[in-house]
């Protein structure tokens, strides 16, 4: 084997990849690298150009239930051009500790997610710094000044710094972004689903942070936050990988390194049901959410042997919360800002699993998932009836892509 590369990465018998990056053999003198990528043959539109031992991607929704023996190095799709932008960073040496997180759009659910975040000390979160940026100057200098006020008497453990700061610094120096920007939330009194109505307007903002990525070769994690969340992540990866016709060109955001969070809430109201029949205990280890942030989402109580009544309970609850609370007169944002990001932000930075809408097949599902280079879904024994209602599920939110405009023929 031929290693190529002096870094803490290597690429494995692919000179071709080497030459793109300007990586010459590995020398004998040099240490082992610490990760050994190997280039594998797969469609980049439908799976992650750079994938961990773990995951395997031809196995499509099926690495949701299928286990599969450890791979013994990394593998990447060398034909996506944007994949050597991934191995350059994945080369580079670790930088300082804790991870620098960009946050753009102090509304409601920016604007708790931002408090939680800033709260949480460093050594907890592994958030060192906090930067945060609104196109209202007058409320970032409010969340500026709100945020820096967040300190403990004397307490032990370091908060994160929080500073504002542009698109273009936040794409240059950020590890980590998260799109909380949003545009025309339906007021209250709107009636049905609320959030595919937004995928126009918040895509018109998303654009011009997808323009600041590409100018700035951006490398890290990009996080949708805001609604509908799977189909703005669905639209990053589409949109930047797009030419003016439409044509897949493969030189963009890594699809691994997007994704949505917005299941951490759905699984938060489908567990306040069960602990109001107390169930919750149980559910708590043995259950699952799945699917998007909207009323096709699911809920079991058990994956491995689920309960129809619970499982449809947890569902239900899970899809009509957020219609209860506008239907008491106010906006649903307290749940999600606090449980899809303020607290799944640290353990997704830890590459603990969570639950996130990633990239599987060619869209963007919610899963447990949990990040290593990307994000990826992790595998569960499951039952029968579990495995048939997330193939449906996954079949009509790929249809409903598609006449959507999201997917590339």
């Amino acid at each position: 084997m031929k290693l190529f590369g002096q870094g803490r990465a290597a690429v494995a018998d692919d000179p071709a990849t080497a030459g793109r990056l300007g990586w010459g053999v590995r020398r004998r003198s040099r240490p082992d690298p610490e990760l050994i990528l190997a280039p594998r043959e797969g469609d980049p539109r439908r799976e992650p150009w750079v994938a961990p031992p773990w995951h395997r991607p031809a196995l499509g929704l099926e690495t949701l239930r299928r286990g599969s023996a450890r791979q013994p190095n990394w593998t990447y799709l060398a034909g996506a051009p944007g994949v050597a932008r991934e191995l350059a960073r994945l080369a580079e040496p670790a930088g300082p500790r804790g991870w620098s997180v960009g946050l753009a759009g102090l509304g409601r659910v920016g604007g708790v997610a931002a408090t939680i975040l800033a709260a949480t000390p460093s050594r907890t979160s592994g958030v060192r710094e906090l930067v945060i940026h609104d196109v209202d100057a007058a409320n970032q200098q409010r969340w500026l000044l709100e945020l820096g006020s967040i300190a403990r008497w004397r307490g032990r453990g370091e908060l994160p710094l929080v500073r504002a700061g542009g698109p273009q610094e936040i794409f240059e120096r950020c590890d980590a972004f998260l799109f909380a920007a949003t545009d025309g939330v339906p007021p209250l009194g709107t009636q049905g689903e609320v959030r595919l109505v937004q995928l126009a307007p918040n895509r018109a903002i998303l654009r011009g942070f997808l323009a600041e990525a590409r100018r700035a070769d951006f490398a890290g994690l990009f996080l949708i936050v805001s609604d509908p969340v799977e189909w703005l992540a669905q639209a990053a990866f589409f949109d930047s990988n797009s030419d003016r016709s439409g044509r897949f060109t493969g030189a963009g955001l890594a699809p691994e390194r997007v994704a949505g969070l917005g299941l951490g809430v759905m699984w938060g109201r489908a567990l306040a049901a069960a602990r109001r029949k107390g169930w919750g205990e149980t559910i708590a280890r043995r259950g699952a959410a799945f699917g998007p942030h909207s009323a096709e989402v699911v809920a079991f109580d058990d994956v491995a042997r689920p309960d129809r009544q619970r499982s449809e309970r947890l569902s239900r609850a899970a899809r009509e919360c957020n219609l209860k609370v506008r239907g008491l007169g106010h906006l649903p944002y307290v749940g999600p800002g606090v449980s899809s990001v303020g607290l799944m932000v640290p353990p997704l930075l830890a590459g603990r699993e969570v639950l996130a809408s990633v990239f599987v097949d060619g869209i963007y599902f919610g899963a447990p998932a949990r990040q290593a280079w990307g994000l990826y879904p992790t595998t569960r024994r499951m039952a029968d009836e579990v495995w048939s209602a997330l193939g449906n599920l996954h079949a009509r939110l790929r249809a409903q892509a598609r006449a959507l405009g999201l997917l590339w023929e």
